[in-house]
């Protein structure tokens, strides 16, 4: 009874985390990510160019699956509004409804799937600061006016020959709508960041479950694991006494 007990009393602990985690880490969006702990919502989907991945040609294409006899680890991309990223799924707490289909019961993420992440981000291409994206809008607009006559085309509006202070400040404008778009483009491309398991020991969550979900079924399992931790220890201390 005492193991029993002081197994309950781990559930909690660990239960107790994982809610706070997942209640105190902001959802953030994959162009403005810090490196670190994360957490991060979007659709799930293969890699480019890949169409098929499943353990049985009877059911249907899955990015991630589970039953009695497999295990699948390979890597995914997680899409948001903003940009992709690489989820690598090695070592995660994976948290699917149960599925049943023709004779087949398993777990699995589907491509186009709303999935919650929490783990480890790393940025294999550096991300730019607002200094670094000023330079860049600077060297597009010094770049530009190399090309003195079509500067004065596309940004002399009233063509008197030179460019004022308003006309500049919309070359500017239009030099940093370039930027961004460039930028935009790296976003994009799911190799800029990879979704890991932190080397810290925090929990690496991967869930077809929102989050909002998830923390109710953690908080009604820590009640479930607290009471029987109490109950247990109250049953060895009367055992101890008798």
């Amino acid at each position: 009874m005492t193991v029993f007990s002081i197994l309950s009393l781990v559930f909690v602990l660990l239960l107790y985390r994982r809610i706070r985690l997942i209640e105190d880490t902001s959802p953030t969006v994959l162009n403005s990510a810090a490196q670190g702990y994360v957490e991060l919502e979007g659709k799930a989907s293969l890699y480019d160019g890949e169409v098929v991945r499943g353990p049985h040609p009877e059911l249907p294409p899955m990015l991630w699956f589970r039953n009695y006899a497999i295990d699948s680890w390979a890597g995914f991309i997680l899409g948001d509004e903003k940009g992709r990223c690489t989820v690598d799924p090695r070592g995660a707490e994976i948290i699917t409804p149960l599925y049943t289909y023709n004779h087949h019961t398993y777990n699995a993420i589907y491509p186009g799937e709303k999935i919650y992440v929490l783990g480890q981000l790393h940025t294999l291409k550096k991300q730019r600061n607002d200094f670094e994206i000023n330079n860049l809008m600077l060297s597009k607009l010094a770049e530009w006016k190399r090309n003195h006559f079509n500067f004065l085309h596309y940004f002399d509006k009233n063509k008197d020959g030179k460019i004022d202070d308003s006309e500049l400040e919309t070359a500017k404008q239009a030099a940093s709508r370039m930027v961004d778009l460039a930028l935009e483009e790296t976003y994009q491309n799911p190799a800029t960041h990879v979704v890991s398991n932190p080397e810290d020991g925090r929990p690496y969550i991967i869930s077809s479950i929102h989050p909002d979900v998830l923390v109710v079924r953690y908080k009604r399992a820590l009640v479930f694991h607290l009471a029987t931790w109490i109950i247990l220890s109250i049953y060895v201390l009367a055992m101890q006494v008798y």
